[in-house]
């Protein structure tokens, strides 16, 4: 089973940006948008888990949903800083803005149970898995008259037809 984010935000695009000025000549600090989180998707038995870093955010600024078996979550990290006020800035790298992040969730998933926890800067959003799609073990049984693995035939009971 495999989930799919529906945006992926390419590092080599994000260069091409920042050197070409395809931002429209701003710098990295007051785009509109901010980078999508660093995030891994790790699959269990019983659940699937969207693990995110949101670091400088707070669960006020973040919004989570799903709709059609598609899980978004959106933030916003907004900027707090206004220049002169606290001294000439030479370096401005930490990003500000929205993101949004989509991922397709698998048909047979509980989406009634969803859960999410935010602490330390990271999102981690619980997404039960149905009792239809969980594993389970299929028993071997007789057919017809077929003997059952492990059954042994009683003693002659393969001679007689082999003479007769």
């Amino acid at each position: 089973m495999a989930i799919y984010p529906t945006r992926y935000s390419d590092p080599f695009d994000q260069i091409f940006q920042n050197v070409f000025g395809a931002n429209g000549g701003r710098s990295n600090g007051s785009s509109n948008l901010m980078r999508a989180p660093e995030t891994d998707v790790v699959e269990s038995e019983k659940e699937i888990r969207v693990i995110s870093e949101m670091p400088g955010l707070t669960r006020e600024n973040i919004e989570i949903d799903v709709e059609n078996n598609v899980l978004t979550i959106r933030g916003e990290k907004r900027e707090q800083r206004t220049e002169g006020e606290q001294g000439r800035w030479h370096l401005a790298e930490r990003r500000y803005g929205t993101f949004s992040r989509s991922f397709v969730l698998p048909r047979d998933v509980d989406a009634e149970n969803i859960q999410a926890n935010f602490q330390d800067g990271v999102l981690t959003v619980t997404v039960p898995k149905s009792e239809k799609a969980r594993r389970r073990r299929i028993e071997i049984g007789a057919m017809g008259g077929q003997q059952q693995l492990g059954e042994q035939q009683p003693a002659g009971a393969g001679a007689e037809s082999a003479e007769g």
